[in-house]
């Protein structure tokens, strides 16, 4: 008959993973509900978090001083709104009043620069920074990294095509680096 030299160690071990999952479930529960009192307290300001403008007033983003209204609304082809913070304040976005029209330009990181190859139109663009590309995803979008810096912009409305991207984009390198 074999006896166990240590049934308490056993035992502990054996209710490891149930403690281990009861302390998972309690930490969690603890996080929604936080989460949940924050937006209940003040959802307006966690909108305005999600969408980046409690980091950055519209006047102050270096992306939205690089264009007025009328020079975007030629690459889009049609009236925009003043631009606000987007991209979770790494962008400026303009909009038409209708909807049917928005430009975007983000500046991010190098290290986050993304061309989506696999996305309808997509053409590698030699001339314009390293790893520039365009494409026509949800809009025609243009990108480079430029020094340290991923640079996208994204028109949609009646002018945007695969040009339009492209001379917003060489606009947007131009003026950034003056």
């Amino acid at each position: 008959m074999t006896q166990d030299c240590c049934p308490s160690t056993r035992t502990s071990i054996g209710n490891a993973p149930a403690k281990i999952l009861a302390c998972c479930l309690f930490v969690t529960a603890m996080i929604v509900c936080h989460l949940d009192a924050a937006a209940q307290t003040d959802p307006e300001k966690l909108a305005a978090a999600l969408r980046g403008e409690d980091r950055l007033a519209a006047d102050k983003s270096p992306q939205c001083k690089l264009f007025t209204l009328g020079e975007l609304s030629k690459f889009v082809g049609m009236p925009l709104a003043p631009g606000r913070v987007a991209a979770m304040g790494s962008g400026c976005q303009w909009v038409a009043s209708s909807g049917d029209g928005s430009a975007l330009i983000q500046v991010v990181p190098a290290r986050y620069h993304e061309p989506h190859s696999r996305a309808p139109g997509f053409k590698k663009l030699s001339d314009i920074g390293t790893r520039g590309f365009v494409e026509n995803d949800m809009g025609w979008n243009a990108g480079a990294i430029i020094g340290s810096e991923s640079i996208v912009v994204s028109v949609t409305g009646p002018a945007a095509n695969a040009a339009t991207a492209i001379a917003l984009l060489k606009e947007t390198i131009t003026r950034k680096t003056k």
